[in-house]
């Protein structure tokens, strides 16, 4: 070999790893050399990621820019198509859970609810806690929720309340106290009024709101206080001008008899409760009085406000307006209630009172059980009267709603559950221990879901109310503060008061609810029962009637005077066999419900699953799920009824007659068709937010979301529409024009209101008001129904 080739052999430069060279010269640090010879490397990701740049460079050097994005674009269409082909096909209801977390399905979400109210039943616990004469119902359930996991938030109102100072019943004969009436129940045989021994004073009956007074005059029966009644007073010559006018429970709200003796001349009114209107469970029948047997004990005495809050509920010193201040300014409450004292009494303690009218006056064909009374009207003999003092005091006093918000994944479109826990007596446990219970068993099962990653759709409210008794003082003033906020989100209320009372379920609600509370009722067991329904109890007790809410509880702001759909839920008594209920008595009691209604307290595990399913459904389901149908049938019943009043009232009245042929034409067109076709597309529209699309289907998912923005929003304003500026005539508070509390008895609902309270005052330029109003909105509804 030449020189040439042994010098070149000699000079290469050696492979790597190659120790059969000469030695490369060591760098301190570098630990890829070991005795002086590099060592072979491992491979890293930078590596990795070079190999692919250089084969990118490569490529690049043989292909144009042009042709590489075309290369690129078509690669990136190709992996979406293979990921849009075997991607998981998915539906709008879906989709809203898993972009916001929500870790179960709406099936889970009613399996877990239903179980957890199954496992446990702590409804017993609360009813006796919040019946406990050494605990604050506020403070209990305010612990409650928190050891739940909620934030519950305290708002405090100041209202302008009278308080119990004392009341007295004499009566008299040549000027002689014959009969000093003891105005106190009888408790010494029931532990419902142990705790109330040692405190006589507040036991004795007294009417909230009622003003001062100290009368001694004539008396006079005057059966239930109706304006009906005077006429026939009147009719039948009975002087009753100046006289303290003795009134039965029944027929109206106490309030108006109250208004209605006023009107009458009365100087004072006395109620009694007569055990006659308690139908078939009678001591004459031979049952035997509480707390031994199921019949009225005859020393109950129904007390009660007297406020007109069926005209004006609230805090009488502040209307329109919230007193959310001590120092809020406040107006006369003038007008709000009577200017005559009024106090209740017990059946025993009027029965020698009432004897006493026998042969005076006329026998009117009232029937009844007070002993000895013949239901003559009186008056009473010159030498005989009634001295009737009343003292009470008035103070603001701080009063407290409680709070607890449940965050939807929307942020409006809530659903409201109250309850009250004010009391007449440290039991009342029919009234509102039975209710506030049931509340807290629905925040607890609903607080097992959230535990397992559910978020509602829909915001939950749950709201303990203060004041209730005074005359919805909690609920009103809380309207009046949030009554915008209200307005734009809420989407309905529930109510729970006199949650078990008896054992037949009954419910008063908007119709717009009645389609998801017969739902709701499928799907709830009737106390456990696996093969009943309560569905089916209802049925068989009334033929699941759904009734018209009057006016005598927390829900009457909500829908009379804001519009947002309400409804009531309790087990009442059926009138045919269960115990009598004893209404803001001290025999209201544990012991009652236990002994008589709903020992194992399986009505109120079933009333806390149905309420809780009537939430969940108005929550879980995308579209809103108000019917029209049954609102327009009902409103087209009731309007036919009055369009013949308006004919007959006002025969030759061409202008009205054609007002009433137009509104008649419209609310017709509504009931049958619009209603109709607007809730067959909601059905559709329904189906569709369940059914399942492929990921290519974007575009039919958008447009399936705003037409579901656009259902809601329209089924939300429904009720709405029918709110108007200038409210009822006489009760302008009450700003709804198809629903109201009866004007004349306030504890029956009214459809239609305006018209109904114009044809009975036959005031022509009311109906003709009404008919423009009516026509104007419902005119307006069918714009919305497109």
């Amino acid at each position: 070999m030449s020189d040439y080739s042994d010098r070149a052999a000699t000079e290469r430069e050696p492979l790597v790893g190659d120790r059969s060279h000469s030695p490369t010269q060591y760098v301190p640090g570098d630990d890829s050399i070991e005795n002086g010879y590099p060592m072979p490397r491992l491979r890293r990701r930078g590596s990795t990621i070079s190999s692919i740049a250089s084969g990118y460079n490569a490529i690049r050097e043989h292909m144009d820019k042009r042709k590489f994005v075309s290369l690129v674009i078509t690669s990136i269409v190709i992996y979406l198509g293979f990921v849009a082909l075997f991607a998981p096909r998915t539906s709008l209801s879906r989709d809203f859970r898993r972009w916001h977390s929500s870790k179960l399905t709406t099936a889970e979400v009613f399996r877990i609810y239903l179980n957890a109210l199954q496992d446990e039943n702590r409804i017993k616990k609360h009813v006796h806690s919040l019946t406990e004469g050494n605990t604050n119902s506020l403070d209990y359930m305010l612990q409650q929720f928190h050891e739940l996991g909620y934030r519950p938030k305290l708002e405090n109102i100041y209202p302008w309340i009278t308080q119990h100072v004392d009341t007295q019943l004499k009566l008299i004969s040549g000027g002689e106290t014959i009969w000093d009436a003891p105005l106190i129940e009888d408790c010494n045989e029931s532990s419902a009024c142990i705790a109330h021994n040692n405190h006589t004073a507040t036991t004795k009956g007294f009417h909230y709101y009622a003003p001062n007074g100290n009368v001694t005059a004539q008396y006079v029966y005057c059966n239930y206080g109706t304006l009906e009644d005077y006429e026939t007073l009147l009719q039948n010559g009975i002087d009753i001008d100046g006289k303290i006018h003795i009134v039965r429970y029944g027929d109206i709200n106490r309030g108006l008899k109250v208004k209605n003796a006023q009107l009458y001349g009365a100087s004072a009114v006395i109620m009694y409760t007569d055990p006659y209107d308690d139908g078939l469970i009678t001591e004459s029948n031979g049952y035997t009085p509480f707390p031994k047997g199921p019949a009225r004990n005859p020393t109950a005495i129904e007390r009660g406000t007297v406020e007109f809050f069926t005209e004006s509920p609230g805090d009488p010193t502040t209307p329109g307006y919230s007193s959310k201040f001590p120092d809020t300014e406040r107006h006369s409450p003038a007008g709000k209630f009577s200017m005559i004292p009024s106090i209740p009494v017990s059946a025993r303690d009027i029965q020698p009172i009432l004897e006493k009218l026998n042969g005076c006056g006329k026998q009117l064909g009232s029937r009844g059980n007070i002993y000895g009374f013949r239901y003559f009207s009186g008056p009473s003999p010159e030498d005989i009267q009634v001295q009737l003092y009343n003292e009470q005091n008035t103070s603001i006093v701080k009063m407290t709603n409680l709070v607890v918000d449940i965050p939807g994944i929307f942020a409006d479109g809530e659903t409201i559950i109250g309850c009250h826990r004010d009391t007449w007596s440290l039991s009342n446990t029919g009234e509102s221990a039975s209710g506030c219970a049931i509340l807290l068993e629905i925040a607890s099962g609903m607080k097992t879901l959230l535990h397992k990653g559910w978020k509602p759709l829909r915001p939950i409210r749950f709201v303990s109310w203060d004041g209730e008794e005074n005359g919805m003082l909690g609920s009103t003033e809380y309207i009046d503060e949030h009554s915008d906020v209200l307005q734009r989100s809420a989407l309905a209320y529930l109510n729970l008061d006199k949650a078990v009372t008896g054992s037949q379920f009954t419910v008063a609600a908007h119709p717009l609810l009645e389609n998801v509370i017969k739902t709701a009722a499928r799907y709830t067991n009737f106390k456990g029962q696996d093969d009943v329904t309560l569905h089916d109890e209802w049925t068989r007790t009334s033929n699941a009637t759904v009734d018209h809410l009057n006016g005598d509880s927390d829900y009457l702001g909500f829908q009379y005077h804001l519009g947002i759909p309400s409804a009531s839920f309790n087990f009442a008594q059926n009138n045919s066999g269960d115990a009598i209920y004893h209404w803001h008595s001290l025999f209201d009691s544990v012991q009652f419900v236990e002994d008589f209604i709903d020992g194992d307290y399986k009505l109120h595990n079933t009333l806390a699953t149905f309420t809780g399913i009537v939430a969940l459904m108005m929550s879980e389901n995308e579209l809103n799920n108000f019917k029209t149908h049954s609102l327009f049938e009902i409103l087209y019943e009731k309007y036919s009824y009055l369009y013949e009043g308006i004919l007959n009232a006002f025969p030759h009245d061409n202008e009205l007659q054609k007002l009433a042929d137009s509104l008649s034409t419209t609310v017709e067109i509504l009931a049958k068709m619009d209603s109709v076709r607007f809730d067959s597309k909601n059905k559709k529209l329904a189906r569709d937010c369940v059914q399942d699309y492929p990921v290519w289907a974007l575009l039919t998912k958008l447009k399936l979301y705003l037409n579901l923005l656009r259902s809601n929003n329209k089924l939300k304003q429904i009720d709405r529409l029918f709110v108007t500026k200038i409210g009822l005539n006489d009760r302008e508070w009450l700003k709804h024009s198809v629903f109201s509390p009866n004007k004349y008895t306030g504890i029956q609902g009214c459809t239609i209101p305006g018209i109904y309270e114009a044809l009975i005052e036959t005031d022509r330029d009311q109906v003709h008001q009404w008919l423009i109003l009516l026509s104007t909105q419902l005119n307006n509804m069918r714009y919305l129904l497109l």
